[in-house]
């Protein structure tokens, strides 16, 4: 695959649509949005595709739009490659057409090319089975556009950072490397500015800021096992991704305590996930729901304060607030209802759950 520099290209999003979009307007701040729908966008302006997909945690695939949905578009597209060329077809619309493929394929021939068309029993074509069997993707859209993918998410990659790091502890929950990567991407931090999570855990937030460039981190956890497993993957993604030249400093240290370690107006950017309570089973009453929402709004009020502390005048914030679907009713912390009261909010909180999850995670974006 390869990049086309072209003047529109569609954003296949993932799971959760509306951070995925949030994200694409982060980063790229000057594009404009000529549609938007649930499953895409079609932006307009010049982009690097891989670029832009390396830098994105939440799109799935990224094609530069190459016109009509006509079999002749799509064979002048292939014709060029060397040897036995293989492509395949996503259908974002109701039906898939397979006779397309087969078209294209024939037509191919006809100009002695030798084609493999590549499917799926689903009616797009994952980033998985694209990067296995080298295809070229074509996206056909409702309203009869083509556009050809140019880049698709490096599953392999992300699974390496979520699975394969040295450090690691379940039972205390596991940030996902692409959600950070989002978070990271809506803070808008930029290259020269100090980063710090205060909920370090294993270290997610800031191994994801170092593969992404950041310089400057900071990470604390009231848990001792959680800096050591922060500390080796520290050390294991810059080895992987040979990183050089970052400070990144890494403390046991009590969320209450942040304001007494670190200087008052001396942070640019504070990425985290606090802890999202305990362990929930899906039988608790209100009384049991009310106790674990007390305890958590004791935690993240008072962690608040202490950002507000050591945060620099306009410095921001990119945290989630927990909720909880139980037995079909949600709940949520008391302090959502005065957070406006301290802090400018930037649009509505942004969910991340698989159906069924008893934690939501919403994602709050705040401004000092």
């Amino acid at each position: 695959m390869y990049n086309r520099r072209m003047s529109s290209y569609v954003f296949i999003l993932g799971r959760e649509s509306d951070l995925a979009i949030a994200e694409i307007k982060a980063v790229l701040p000057e594009a404009k949005i000529s549609q938007q729908t649930g499953d895409y966008l079609i932006l307009d302006g010049d982009i690097d595709c891989q670029e832009t997909m390396n830098r994105l945690g939440g799109t799935i695939k990224i094609g530069a739009v190459a016109g009509k949905v006509e079999p002749d578009v799509m064979v002048e597209l292939l014709k060029s490659k060397e040897g036995k060329i293989k492509f395949g077809l996503s259908f974002y619309t109701k039906k898939a057409d397979r006779r397309l493929g087969m078209e294209v394929k024939s037509r191919l021939k006809e100009q002695g090319k030798s084609a493999r068309l590549v499917t799926s029993k689903e009616k797009t074509l994952s980033a998985v089975v694209i990067t296995k069997n080298k295809c070229q993707d074509f996206m056909v859209l409702p309203d009869n556009t083509l556009a050809q993918t140019c880049a698709v998410q490096d599953f392999e990659d992300y699974s390496k950072r979520d699975y394969g790091r040295p450090g690691s502890d379940p039972k205390s929950g596991m940030l996902p490397p692409k959600l950070a990567k989002m978070m990271i991407n809506l803070s808008q931090v930029k290259p020269n500015e100090t980063l710090l999570d205060p909920f370090c855990g294993s270290g997610t937030v800031i191994t994801e800021a170092l593969v992404m460039g950041q310089k400057d981190l900071l990470g604390f956890d009231v848990n001792k096992k959680a800096v050591d497993d922060t500390l080796k993957n520290i050390e294991w993604v810059a080895e992987k991704y040979n990183l050089k030249e970052f400070k990144c400093g890494v403390e046991q240290n009590d969320v209450f305590k942040l304001s007494s370690k670190l200087k008052k107006n001396s942070v640019d950017v504070i990425v985290t996930e606090p802890f999202l309570g305990p362990p929930l089973r899906g039988g608790e009453n209100d009384a049991q729901m009310a106790k674990t929402l007390n305890e958590l709004d004791d935690l993240y009020r008072g962690s608040l304060a202490e950002f507000k502390k050591v945060l620099k005048p306009g410095g921001r914030v990119v945290m989630i607030i927990p909720s909880f679907s139980i037995k079909g009713r949600t709940y949520e912390l008391p302090l959502i209802n005065q957070i406006e009261n301290d802090w400018k909010v930037e649009g509505k909180p942004l969910s991340y759950a698989r159906e069924g999850q008893k934690v939501i995670r919403n994602i709050w974006q705040l401004t000092n």
